[in-house]
C-alpha cells in the first residue's frame, strides 16, 4: 500500500511538472510574444500588462509575476472549497508554471511569429499541460479553479465547456485592449482548440460503436468476437415478435476503428444476419473511460 502511494506521487510529481513546463511554452513561445492573448487569468495578466504600460506607464513587470499575483484571491476559493492538499499542488504548479514562463521569454525566442499557428499551436500547449496538471490532481490556478469548483455542483458539463463559458469574458476584454477584431478571432481559435484538446487529455475519445446483431449463427458470431477481436459481447434475451420463438441479441461496444473488422466478421459467418448500429456518446468501463472521469 506504501509503495502504491509512492509510486501514485512520484507520477503526479512528473505530471506536474512536465505539464506546467508544456503550458508555459504555449504561453511564452506563441501567445504571449505575438500578442494574442489566452483565455483564464493568464489572458488577464497579459491585458493587465497592457493597460498597465498604456494608462500608468508601467512597463517591465513580466506577465509569470502578474499570473501569480492575481491567483492569490482565487487560491483562497481553493482552499476554502478543496482543503489545504490542493492548495499545497496547485501553488506548486502556479508557482512553477509562472517561473517557466519567466524563464522562456527571457532565454527562448517565438516558434513563430504566423498568428495562426500560434493561436492553434498556444493554446494545444497550455491545454496539453493544464489536462496534464489536472490529472495530477492540481491546477494552475486561475479559471482552472473556478472550473473545477463549479464541477462539483454541475458534473453534468465537462470541463472544456466550462472553460468557454467562463473565458469568453478574458476574450471580449483582451479585444477591447488590443482595439483589433483579429485578435478577438484569434483568441476564439486558441480557446475552441483548448476545448477540444483539455477534454480530450482529461475523459479521452468517446469515439464508440454499439453493434446489435440478431443471428442464427449468434454462437459462432460471439466465439468470433470474443477470440478474434478480443471484444465483449453481452446477451440479450430476447423474443421474435412474428415466429415467438426466443432468440439471443448480441449486444458489442466497440472503438469506432475496430467495426470494420466487426461488419466483416459477421457478413461472413452469417450473410443473412440483421445488424444495427448506433453511436454511443460515452461509455465508462474497461477498455473506455474511467468511471471517476467526470470527477476531474
Amino acid at each position: 500500500m506504501k509503495r502504491l502511494k509512492y509510486r501514485n506521487a512520484v507520477r503526479d510529481a512528473v505530471f506536474i511538472l512536465v505539464g506546467c513546463v508544456v503550458y508555459a511554452v504555449g504561453i511564452a513561445l506563441f501567445l504571449d510574444p505575438n500578442g494574442l492573448t489566452p483565455a483564464g487569468v493568464s489572458g488577464l495578466a497579459i491585458v493587465i500588462n497592457h493597460y498597465l504600460e498604456l494608462w500608468f506607464g508601467i512597463s517591465g513587470i513580466e506577465t509569470g509575476t502578474i499570473i501569480f499575483i492575481a491567483n492569490i484571491p482565487i487560491m483562497a476559493l481553493g482552499i476554502w472549497k478543496f482543503g489545504f492538499k490542493f492548495f499545497f499542488t496547485t501553488i506548486v504548479a502556479t508557482v512553477m508554471s509562472s517561473w517557466f514562463i519567466n524563464l522562456l521569454e527571457a532565454n527562448v525566442a517565438p516558434l513563430s511569429t504566423d498568428p495562426l499557428l500560434c493561436s492553434i499551436l498556444g493554446g494545444a500547449f497550455m491545454s496539453l499541460g493544464m489536462g496534464m496538471i489536472f490529472r495530477a490532481g492540481a491546477t494552475t490556478g486561475g479559471s482552472d479553479v473556478i472550473v473545477r469548483v463549479l464541477r462539483t455542483r454541475f458534473k453534468h458539463i465537462k470541463t472544456g465547456e466550462l472553460f468557454w463559458a467562463i473565458d469568453g469574458v478574458i476574450i471580449v476584454l483582451s479585444a477591447v485592449a488590443f482595439r483589433d477584431i483579429k485578435v478577438l478571432l484569434y483568441a476564439i481559435i486558441t480557446l475552441a482548440v483548448q476545448t477540444f484538446v483539455i477534454d480530450t487529455v482529461l475523459y479521452g475519445s468517446d469515439s464508440a460503436t454499439m453493434v446489435y446483431i440478431m443471428s442464427d449463427c449468434e454462437d459462432e458470431i460471439k466465439r468470433r468476437i470474443l477470440t478474434e477481436l478480443e471484444a465483449g459481447v453481452t446477451l440479450i434475451k430476447a423474443e421474435g415478435a412474428y415466429t415467438g420463438k426466443d432468440k439471443n441479441v448480441l449486444l458489442c461496444v466497440i472503438k469506432k476503428q475496430t467495426f470494420p473488422k466487426v461488419k466483416d466478421l459477421v457478413a461472413e459467418t452469417d450473410p443473412t444476419a440483421f445488424m444495427i448500429v448506433t453511436k454511443a456518446t460515452e461509455i465508462f468501463g474497461e477498455g473506455f473511460k474511467e468511471h471517476n472521469a467526470d470527477e476531474i
